[in-house]
């Protein structure tokens, strides 16, 4: 045994470029997603699963024409009898004048008509009464079928199941843009189907008929009622109109329409002529004496006092003796000169005249001025009293006229109201002739198309019963495929791998099977062997993606693993490690497998000396690495087995041999057992630059791909991606229609 020197510290490993690696698109698809489907994912599985849902549906086919054939058509028949009801809006015409009958065009109108026909010939109590008292309908089978035994032992019908399959089976629908009703009904028998359409029909005819009839009387009394009442009413107000005008007559009241004035508006025409001159009587009296009294108080006196003093025979008699006395005086003075004795007596009769024409002005003045101012007075009294009274009487006999014309006010309204009675009962009378000949505007209700006996069953029809087949066999197929899909947990995809999340995907490997050019190739030699193979192609794509994802120059170190055995690790690590190789870098390839070893299998060397004996002593590294035909290509098995691998890797030995190789080699590459079964890979894992994991499709699940990712996350492990290996080809599959169209591009040839 190896004597091991104590346990050191792991080698960190380098991290390179970014984690996540594209995929053939060219993008990284290392994400979170979900687990569903898109709309690739589904047009995937139809094609993939194209033949069995074909074959089900030819199934279903088949089966469906047999059942239409052998248990439909025999036991399940139905026949269907249809007829047509029109409606028609009609107005009769005078009898004796061409058929009575006009038809009316008003398509709103019919439209109407002949939904709410549609609803009452399907309405609850027509059916109720249809099956309870239709003689025909109690005779047929599709009625006897519904009877029960009662407590007496007796058959007697079940209304209630009759009137539900009835309402199940009976169609009675309204056809647009006409106005016609297609009322159907199906039925075992064909015969039983016509009577019910027929019977039915007939009896809403009746129906509708005897309501029209009852309701043709109920109107024409309620007519008859509101005429007699009309009448009563006219009456009593002609009674009433009689009383105003003899009222009015006796008063001497004319109207209007009869022409003249009445005695009453004679007398107050003259009255008011009389108030009239009255007012400008009292009107000149009064301003007659107020002029004298303003004349009076400037000091003047009145010009009718002046004159009436002119008139006064006093004051004349005075104006006299002034006059003579100054005829003397002049005479004297002419004779005897005006200093002469008999001239100065003259003067002084003069004077003395003067004086007497004064007193009588003066005295005359005062009596006529009283005495006019009294009567002046006096005068506006009387015609001021005289006004009053004619304004006294004017206004009583206006009272006594607004009276009679509110009378006459009322004896026109009740001349209106009697006129609005006439007319109501003349239109009163106009509709009861209406009635009375039949002329009123109707809607009719008749059969367009009697139904008649169905000869082929509506149902079963070979066409539906088909559609319906295929359909069910459509969606069990699809289901069954869909079901598939969700329940199978495996890998096969990258789409399955991106349902995982936080993994990256170097590429994929076709199954071996599917590619001609490999046939009799060696897989893990493939990329040497047959560079031009597809299989070969994605290796170097592997290999790029690699290359530009992360830094080489710092990732020198790699390990390949996968979650089980068998997932083809050991050919995924030699065409990697033969891929770079052949790219120019010195490569070592390792079997660090110590449990089934491979490499030395694989390149047919010698597994005497290997990893193991390097452990002993690192002198003993190049010994022990082979050279294969591959260039830049050396090749470490495992040599013995040790007892204590696990140890010597978590050594740092392990850290020894890596630094020593690579003052040799570019890189080292590590062909390591089952990550998530063997203990040696795990003690590796943190130790190296970089992990690739390989996972062969259709046999692994999601679930152990996800444990290997968490277990590299909590070794701290740098996951660069996986490879997908041995997809196969099918439908709805990546390589499926790939395959042909590389090869065809690779030799030149046009799809």
């Amino acid at each position: 045994m190896t004597t091991l020197p104590q346990t050191t510290s792991p080698r960190l490993p380098s991290r390179g470029g970014p984690s996540p690696l594209p995929m053939p698109s060219g993008g990284p698809i290392a994400l979170g997603a979900g687990s569903t489907m898109t709309g690739n994912d589904v047009w995937r599985l139809l094609r993939a699963n194209i033949w069995s849902i074909l074959l089900v549906m030819i199934v279903f086919l088949g089966a469906g024409a047999a059942l239409n054939q052998f248990v439909l058509k025999p036991y399940f028949s139905r026949f269907t009898s249809s007829g047509f009801v029109k409606i028609s809006i009609l107005a009769n015409t005078d009898p004796t004048k061409g058929n009575g009958e006009e038809e009316l065009g008003d398509p709103g109108r019919i439209g109407l008509e002949t939904r709410s026909t549609a609803l009452l010939l399907k309405s609850d109590g027509l059916l109720s009464d249809f099956l309870s008292t239709n003689p025909e309908v109690q005779k047929t089978d599709w009625y006897h079928k519904f009877e029960v035994k009662n407590a007496a032992g007796q058959n007697v019908p079940d209304t209630a199941k009759a009137k539900a399959s009835l309402e199940d089976s009976l169609s009675v629908s309204a056809q647009p843009e006409t106005s016609l009703i297609q009322v159907a009904m199906t039925a075992p028998n064909p015969q039983d189907a016509r009577t019910i359409v027929t019977e039915l029909v007939n009896m809403f005819l009746r129906e509708q008929q005897a309501y029209k009839q009852s309701r043709t009387s109920a109107r024409s009394a309620e007519l008859n009622r509101i005429r007699n009442e009309v009448q009563r009413r006219s009456t009593l107000m002609q009674e009433d109109l009689r009383r105003l005008q003899q009222e009015l007559n006796r008063a001497g009241y004319k109207t209007s329409t009869q022409g003249g004035q009445s005695q009453k508006e004679i007398e107050l025409t003259e009255l008011l002529r009389k108030q009239l001159d009255s007012n400008a009587d009292l009107s000149d009296a009064t301003q007659m004496l107020q002029s004298m009294q303003e004349a009076m108080q400037r000091g003047e006196t009145p010009s009718q006092v002046e004159s009436m003093m002119a008139q006064d025979q006093r004051v004349f008699q005075a104006k006299l003796g002034v006059d003579s006395s100054e005829r003397e005086l002049q005479a004297i003075q002419s004779m005897m000169g005006e200093k002469h004795p008999r001239a100065e007596i003259a003067k002084k009769a003069l004077d003395l005249a003067k004086r007497q024409h004064e007193d009588a002005q003066s005295e005359t003045r005062s009596r006529m001025i009283n005495q006019f101012m009294g009567s002046a007075q006096s005068q506006v009294s009387s015609e001021k009293v005289k006004y009053d009274g004619l304004t006294e009487r004017i206004n009583s006999i206006r009272t006594e006229l607004g009276d009679l014309d509110f009378k006459v006010l009322q004896a026109m309204v009740y001349q209106d109201q009697q006129k609005a009675y006439a007319d109501q009962i003349k239109d009163i009378e106009e509709q009861l002739n209406v009635i009375r000949v039949g002329t009123e505007v109707r809607t009719g209700v008749d059969w367009a198309r009697l139904p008649e006996i169905p000869k082929a069953p509506s149902f079963p029809k070979l066409w539906l019963t088909l559609s319906a087949a295929g359909a069910m066999g459509l969606l069990l197929s699809l289901g069954i495929a869909f079901l598939r899909e969700l329940m199978d947990t495996s890998v096969r995809s990258p789409r399955d791998i991106t349902r995982i999340g936080q993994i990256s995907i170097l590429g994929m490997i076709q199954h071996e099977d599917d590619d001609p050019q490999v046939v009799g190739v060696p897989l893990p030699m493939v990329i040497y062997q047959a560079p031009t193979s597809m299989i070969a192609e994605q290796f170097r794509q592997v290999r790029s993606r690699l290359q530009h994802s992360t830094s080489l120059d710092s990732t020198r170190t790699l390990l390949v693993t996968s979650p089980s055995p068998s997932d083809g690790k050991s050919t995924v690590a030699s065409n990697i490690a033969a891929g770079l190789a052949l790219n120019g870098r010195r490569i070592l390839l390792v079997d660090a497998n110590f449990r089934r070893p491979e490499l030395h299998k694989i390149y047919n060397v010698s597994n005497d000396m290997g990893f193991s004996s390097v452990f002993s002593s690192l002198e003993n590294l190049p010994l022990a690495a082979k050279q294969t035909s591959i260039p830049n290509l050396d090749v470490l098995p495992t040599g013995p087995k040790p007892a204590n691998a696990t140890e010597l890797l978590e050594s740092s030995l392990f850290t020894d041999f890596i630094d020593k190789a690579l003052l040799e080699y570019d890189h080292i590459i590590f062909d390591s057992g089952p990550l998530l079964f063997v203990s040696e890979t795990v003690a590796m894992a943190p130790r190296v630059d970089g992990v690739v994991t390989v996972v062969r499709a259709s046999a692994n699940s999601r679930g152990l791909l996800q444990r290997l990712r968490d277990q590299l996350k909590s070794l701290k492990a740098e996951h660069l991606g996986v490879v997908l290996n041995g997809v196969r080809v099918q439908g709805g599959g990546y390589y499926g229609r790939n395959i042909k169209t590389y090869y065809e591009y690779s030799n030149g040839h046009k799809n």
